[in-house]
């Protein structure tokens, strides 16, 4: 009896070339093999023939045909993570190649939360790239959950961020500790408060980041666990632009402490440490295997280790 191709994925499938996983998301990303073979400057029946193969190297049906187009099957939406994966580590080392070949002796890419931004990491990072001018650093500024995804995922050497978000698949190494506090209009009734709980601030409007911001993600937990609701009247991207908002009037906020240095003048805030034993988060190096890291990012990573916070140790 003949075994049909496509009836069990028995782990014999043949080397995925990477013109084929390219070919591949462009059908998926076009949901059409018409305008994928259009976009890919090839004929429908070239395209239609290479994703038969793929199908059959890997026993899997990855779409479904119909008039309409072409719908991804369950393996077929596993496919387009992994070949994009592919496609991507593919395109990163061709690039950091040829920046090799003009005289690059390392490459590191970075991704930075607002809060380690703001808790003086370029500092550090412009000291590292002052000794180190022969090493090209690659920094984007994220929220801590696509951080940690980048980390795990291999998009990013390292990651430096709150330890709001820990996952098994991370290394994580203290860098600086610090306090959140409640940022106010002065003149506030929360003004001349010289400590307080974080509950207390839920009887007023709150200014926050985005919902998917770690801090913001925390807080909403936090009011959780209390008795009252909190009441999100404004949502914003960034500390500066929290800080903004409330010095307009337009409620409160929680925020890192150490930004009253910059924001309590120029916005008029009064910043009123909280109490909470969850309001002391830690940021934190973050790396998916630190002895398996490239020489540049390990020299990074030693860079601020040596220069982190003491009291991120206690």
């Amino acid at each position: 009896m003949k075994r049909d191709p496509l009836s069990k994925c028995d782990g014999s499938m043949r080397q995925l070339d990477i013109r084929s996983a390219r070919i591949f998301l462009t059908i998926a990303e076009e949901g059409s093999i018409a305008r994928a073979a259009a976009r890919e400057h090839m004929v429908a029946s070239a395209v239609s023939k290479r994703l038969q193969e793929l199908e059959a190297s890997v026993g899997l049906e990855l779409v479904e045909r119909s008039q309409k187009g072409i719908r991804l099957t369950p393996a077929g939406d596993a496919m387009v993570h992994h070949a994009r994966l592919v496609v991507q580590a593919l395109d990163q080392m061709q690039a950091e190649m040829s920046e090799y070949a003009k005289g690059v002796r390392g490459h590191v890419r970075v991704r930075v939360s607002a809060s380690a931004l703001a808790a003086g990491v370029p500092a550090e990072i412009q000291a590292f790239m002052a000794r180190h001018s022969d090493i090209k650093l690659e920094l984007e500024e994220h929220e801590t959950p696509v951080i940690v995804r980048d980390v795990i995922e291999g998009r990013a050497d390292v990651g430096l961020g709150p330890n709001l978000f820990v996952h098994d698949q991370l290394q994580l190494i203290p860098f600086k500790r610090y306090d959140l506090a409640a940022a106010v209009p002065d003149g506030h009734a929360l003004a001349q408060r010289d400590a307080l709980r974080y509950e207390e601030t839920l009887a007023y409007e709150h200014v926050e980041q985005n919902q998917s911001s770690a801090l913001t993600q925390l807080l909403d937990y936090a009011a959780k666990q209390s008795s009252l609701t909190k009441n999100t009247r404004i949502r914003v991207r960034g500390f500066d632009g929290v800080c903004h908002m409330i010095g307009l009037g337009m409620g409160i906020g929680i925020v890192p402490s150490f930004l009253a240095r910059t924001y309590g003048p120029a916005y008029n805030l009064r910043f009123v440490p909280l109490t909470d034993s969850w309001a002391r988060p830690l940021i934190c190096i973050m790396v998916r295997d630190r002895l398996n890291l490239p020489s540049a990012a390990r020299a990074l990573v030693e860079h601020l280790e040596a220069n982190r916070d003491p009291a991120a140790m206690a």
